[in-house]
């Protein structure tokens, strides 16, 4: 599992986001959920494509 930080959309708070390796060979390529709820806030955030 890796870490990855994004920011609310509604409060601009830190969030951290887990993310699983797309296979047992790589750790370079992670997949992340889709959707996640700000700790903060509460708002439902999309996760960026980039």
């Amino acid at each position: 599992m890796e870490d990855f930080e994004f920011d609310c959309w509604q409060c601009w708070e830190t969030n951290v986001v887990k993310g699983r390796p797309k296979g047992f060979w790589t750790t370079t390529h992670y997949e992340l959920p889709s959707e996640w709820e700000c700790w903060s806030c509460g708002a439902l955030n999309t996760t960026p494509d980039d």
